[in-house]
Parts: C-alpha cells; structure tokens; sequence
C-alpha cells in the first residue's frame, strides 16, 4: 500500500505563523505536525511515503530531506492546485493508497486501519471521529454495519443529524484511483466520494477512539498543544537550549522553542514562544503565540488567540489584545495598543488617551491620515476645527479630502469651540492644543466603538475619497455669537472680585474682554490644562473644581432647571437634585452636557452670577455645601485589568465604571484606557474614610492579581 501525505494548503486561518512556514512544519511542543505524523507511520510498519505539496514547499524538503525516522521521502509538487484527489493522482504509484493530512496531529493506528479496510472489503474507508461541535466539519451518516450512507458538509445546528467527523484520513482502493481524472482540480470529500456512493460503491467508515486534532486556526493549535502536553503528564514544553529568567511562569500547556528567552517575573500561560523569540522582563501571555525571532520589550501583554509574527520588533508596554494578529516583521512602538489585525508588516499606532487626546499621530503627515480616517470612519458631513495648536491645517485637508465640510475657528478657546460646533450643528469637533483632541459635540467623550472604526480606517488607511474635496467654512461669526450668549451669563454688577489664570490665550482674552472687574472677596481661579476643570483660591482656601460644578448645579436647581453631567461628576450633585426635586442627568454618552460642564469660562461666570444673586461671598457659598471631602488616585494594575476588576470587585460594576462604598465614604473605580491602571475617585465625610476606602481598592485589586497569578 502507497502512503500519499498532503501538504499543499497555505493555511491561511494560522497566519502570521504559515507566512513563512508551511503549515505541516508548525510545532507542537517543538515537533512538527509532519514530523509527528511520520514518528507514528514509522511505528505502524511504513517504511515510504509521498509528499504532495505547493506552499513554501521547498521549505517542506529542506527539513525532512529524503528520509526521516527511517521513512524515504518522495516529493511531488503542484504547479497550480490540484484538490486533494488530483494531487494524490499526480502522485500514485498503482498500488491501493493510504491518504493522509499534513498537518493533522493524532493518535492513529496505521496499520490497524489499514486491516479493517480490507477486512471491510470496501472500496475507501473513512477515518471518522465523534465530535462536539459538528458544525465546523464535513460530516458523514453510516448504517448499523458502519458502511457511510450520505455526507454533510460545515451543517448548521438544525443539519446535525449526526456527529461523526471525516478526519481527512482515507484508504481508498487503486481502483477509485484510477477513475480520477489526471491533472484536474477534483476533492476525494466534494467530488469523489459522493459519485461513487451513488454508483453503489461501499464506503466504511473506520472510527476512530484515540486523538484528532485539526489544526487549522490558533485556538485549535492551542487546544492541541494543551491537550499533548496534559497526555504526557507535563505542565508545559521548554527546549533545553530555550532561556526561563527567574521568577517567570511558564505553565497550563505553554510550549518555549529551542533558543527562545522568557524574562524574569513575566506570565505564559497557554501559549507558544517560537525559536528565537526573546521576550523581556514582566510580560503576560495567555493563550497566545509568539513567533520565531521576535523581540519584544519590557511589560508585553498578549491576550487570548493574539500572534506575533516572525522577526517583529516589539516595543515596551505594548498590548495586543484577543484575536489581534501582527504581520511578519513589524515593528511596534512603546505603549501602542493592538486592537485588530497588521498586515503588509506595517502597524500605524494611533489610540486614545484618558483625556480624548490624539496618541501617536505625531507629524502633520500622521495628522492628516488621522483627519481622513476618522472623517471615513465616523461618515461626518461637517466638523469643527478649533484651538491654537499646531497641525490644524493638515486635519483640515484631511477632512475635507473624504468630504466632510470642515468650520475654522481659528484660536477658539475649548468651551468656544463646543458652543460654535453645537450651534453649527457639528457631531463632533477638533480641539487642537498641546494636544489634537476628537469630540462628541454632545457628551464629549468619543465612545470606544467610534475609537475603534477610527482606529482600524487609519490602520488600514480605508478612506472613502469622493472625486471633489469638501469646502472649508469660516466660522467666525458663530464665535460672535458664543461672546454674547456667555456675556448674558455674567451679572452686569459682580459681587466677587475675581482674577483667571489659565494656559490658553483666547481664554484670557475672553475673560478680560467680558469681566471687568467685581467687588468683593477675592478669588483666584485656575482652568487646569485639561480646558475643562477649575479650581479656586479665595483667603488662603483652595476650593476644588468639585465644590464649584456642585454650586453650578444648586444654582440651577434652585430656579428649577435640570442639569445634565459627565458619568464622573461628582455624586454629591444627585444627592443635591434629589434635595431641590430637580434632575441631574449622566450624560451616558448620547445626552448633551449642560454647558458649564464643557465650558470653564462659563463655568467662572456661573459661580460669578449665583454669588452675586445672593449677595454671599464664594467661600459662604462654598461653606453653605456639604462638606465633603474629595479624592483622587491612580492606581497600576498591570496585566488583564477586566478580569481583575470583575473578580475584585463581583457584581459591583455598572458599565465602564465600579461604584464602591464603605461607612462616610462613595465613589467609584475606572479603568483607563491605556488597561494598565485605575482611577480611583472617592467623595467622602473626613479624609481618614477616604484613605481607608482607596486602601481597600488597592487591596482588592492586589489580591486579584495575586489570584490569577496562582492560575
């Protein structure tokens, strides 16, 4: 009996591993899938075999040479695809032919199938398996004498009249294999056998009880690894030329190749470090693979069924999140975030930071890309452009060469350009400061599903360019209009002698334009660099931009006027609507902000307003407030940050954020965007509850990671 092994796919679903290797020379705990195949031939009692191949097949013969384990080796290759019977055709010899997969891993015995089939005296016997999910394979129905009576082909759940799987493995007698036509694109599954079963010819299926793996994506080749190693009774795999620095895991079925290095305190869990990989200090890999000769800097976190191609150069802190595939020698930057397949070796990083802002578009070219992506992305007719950062002229070019009609405001100020976008009926806007910040008009923030199509049309440079650029509008005049509306804002005789420090020159220069001066208490205010927040220093006490966004609110409830705030203002103005019978909405995104939450100036001139209409100093307006203590930290939480806040903090979450409480203090727990730390916020009655409440945050966080680590 002729054994004809077919090793011609290109394995696509496996990539990036098969962009360089033939997917018969993928490893399994550092042999490969052949090589295993051809162990078990040896043991059956063959002593030769012919290869059919076509991918990188030159690969396939400088590795197993003309013999191995004892096997002479021939080799046939395809010009052009042949299917599996044309192929075994170009290669049969006259002889009955045992066929049989590449790049299949199992546990058959040869040459007990091969006597059940003459014992069947069938023309081909099927080697058949019992499957739990029949929906990903070819299957097949037999009788009570185990004779195939009909095949089903990838079923749907209401098909499934059976769950016996065809493993690719056939012994079919020479004269079948004559019938098939020479040098003609024909399938033993597709076109062979139901030809011949409709003639009447007898197929036997041949089931087999031992091992069979298909391996045909990465969470099957995983899967394979796993299970090997557990038949063998090890852990895990780790070549005696391959490096493990101490305090490193390596466990759960994880393979390291010969001349790869882990290092020290890193995590792999499941996963599979090709030859040559060297991984630096503190990474975290879970059912991942990293292929050969990738370097990859300090704090890697690869998640579920994520690949690192051969040769790519990773930087440090870099996340490749689940799924996620990077093409053969890419190079990555430090921090980038990897949410959806590299190809073509070239990764543009681009994400978001906590504040909005632009990460990683860093030259006017990158800017522009950014412009035209997010223009494609997110189908905008129009957006508004403000700000007095570098770069603008290149996102107005951007946005305008996918059509979409871009508004200058030239130097606005931020609260300037939310006014002028919202009256000009803009769904987002560009603020262009130290930063290039992307907006929602309405709630500010961009949801991560917009992030996500921005993201992925810059990476895949997928714009839509229509034949004419889109116009480029002045408006200017729509500023004209902000002046006056927040001038009606401001008292015409203020009671608070207040002064304004802040970065942005527009700011200054509206403020010195609108306020003239007040009498009264002094007060300092200070707009921070985020454009939003303000904090106040009256007699030597500081008032936090949480006191001021409160008084905001009670001057609004106190006219009966609803507000709608940011998720994360601050809990006390609920405590404060429910007080007056009055409405403090959280925007959740789709909501529109009431204007002094977006606008700083507006915000000053609020406080001004309610100050004055009361005829009370700031600090007696501030003291008529509950006192409340407010905080703020950041804490890290490196490594598989949503499994960490699912089991540190249970059924607490609610959307992005975890609400947390304990005796006078509340608040609650948000991940960043970078994955590798939280934001605590606490509101509490002494500073002592506040600390002990971050205190058991910390705690709860670090008793997570200390479990998975366990794991």
């Amino acid at each position: 009996m002729q054994t004809v092994i077919l090793a011609g796919g290109e394995g696509t679903r496996l990539r990036p591993l098969t962009a360089e290797t033939p997917k018969p020379l993928v490893k399994i705990s550092g042999e490969s899938a052949i090589e295993r195949l051809l162990k078990g031939l040896r043991e059956s009692g063959a002593r030769s075999a012919a290869i059919c191949s076509r991918y990188k097949a030159e690969k396939l013969k400088e590795r197993l040479k003309s013999s191995k384990y004892g096997i002479r080796l021939g080799y046939f290759k395809e010009d052009y695809p042949l299917g599996t019977a044309g192929c075994v055709r170009s290669a049969w010899n006259g002889d009955d032919v045992m066929v049989l997969s590449g790049d299949g891993v199992c546990g058959f015995d040869f040459k007990a199938i091969a006597e059940f089939h003459y014992r069947s005296g069938a023309d081909v016997t099927i080697v058949a398996r019992e499957v739990d999910d029949p929906r990903e394979y070819g299957l097949m129905t037999v009788d009570r004498e185990g004779f195939v009576t009909g095949f089903i082909e990838k079923p749907g759940y209401d098909e499934c009249i059976t769950n016996l799987a065809n493993t690719g493995a056939y012994v079919i007698s020479k004269e079948i294999i004559k019938r098939i036509p020479e040098g003609e694109n024909t399938d033993f599954a597709r076109d062979v056998f139901p030809a011949i079963l409709s003639e009447g010819k007898k197929l036997a299926a041949y089931i087999d009880k031992t091992y069979w793996y298909d391996i045909g994506d990465i969470p099957s080749l995983i899967k394979c690894q796993r299970e090997t190693l557990e038949r063998e009774g090890k852990p895990a795999y780790i070549d005696k030329e391959a490096s493990v620095m101490g305090g490193a895991v390596v466990s759960g079925g994880s393979s390291v190749e010969r001349g790869a290095a882990i290092g020290g305190g890193s995590r792999v869990i499941s996963s599979i470090i090709c030859e040559g990989a060297c991984i630096a200090p503190n990474a975290d890999i879970c059912e991942a693979v990293v292929c050969e000769n990738v370097a990859a800097g300090e704090g890697l976190i690869m998640k579920r069924f994520s690949a690192l191609g051969e040769g790519c150069v990773v930087g440090r802190d870099v996340t490749v999140e689940q799924g996620a595939r990077v093409a053969p020698r890419t190079k990555i930057p430090d921090g980038a975030i990897i949410r959806t397949d590299v190809s073509g070796g070239k990764f543009a990083s681009l994400s978001f930071g906590d504040r909005g802002e632009l990460c990683g578009a860093e030259d006017l070219r990158e800017a522009l890309s950014f412009a035209m992506a997010a223009g494609s992305a997110l189908k905008l007719s129009a957006i508004a452009i403000g700000g007095d950062g570098p770069g603008a002229e290149a996102l107005e070019l951007g946005f305008r060469e996918v059509g979409t009609a871009v508004y200058r405001l030239k130097n606005a100020s931020f609260g300037e350009t939310v006014f002028c976008s919202r009256r000009l009926e803009c769904s987002h806007f560009i603020f262009v400061d130290g930063d290039i910040r992307l907006m929602s008009s309405a709630s500010l923030e961009l949801s991560r599903a917009e992030e996500r199509k921005i993201e992925q049309a810059y990476r895949n440079r997928d714009f839509n360019t229509p034949e004419r650029r889109a116009e480029l509008l002045d408006g200017s005049a729509v500023s004209d209009v902000y002046l006056r509306a927040i001038k009606e804002v401001l008292p015409k005789e203020p009671k608070l002698n207040a002064s304004v420090k802040t970065e942005s020159l527009r700011e200054a220069e509206i403020f010195s334009l609108l306020y003239a001066g007040g009498e009264g208490e002094k007060a300092a205010l200070t707009i921070a660099s985020d454009r939003r927040t303000v904090s106040a220093l009256t007699e030597g006490s500081v008032i936090p931009y949480e006191s001021l966004i409160i008084l905001c609110c009670k001057s609004r409830f106190e006219k009966k006027k609803s507000v709608v705030l940011p998720q994360r203002a601050p809990l006390s103005c609920d405590s404060l609507a429910a007080e007056y019978r009055c409405s403090a909405i959280r925007s959740g995104g789709v909501r529109q902000l009431s204007d002094f939450c977006c606008d700083p100036i507006e915000l000053i001139f609020e406080v001004i307003r309610y100050v004055t209409e009361r005829g009370i100093s700031l600090s007696a307006a501030i003291d008529e407030l509950p006192k409340v203590v407010y905080t703020k930290r950041i804490i890290e939480a490196p490594g598989g940050l949503p499994k960490l806040m699912s089991e540190g903090f249970g059924g607490a979450r609610a959307g992005a954020e975890v609400s947390i409480e304990n005796g006078g203090a509340r608040g609650f727990v948000r991940p960043l965007k970078s994955g590798r730390a939280v934001s605590v916020y606490i509101e509490s009655v002494s500073a002592e509850a506040a600390s002990e409440l971050s205190a058991d945050v910390a705690r709860k966080l670090k008793a997570a990671l200390d479990n998975s680590a366990r794991l």
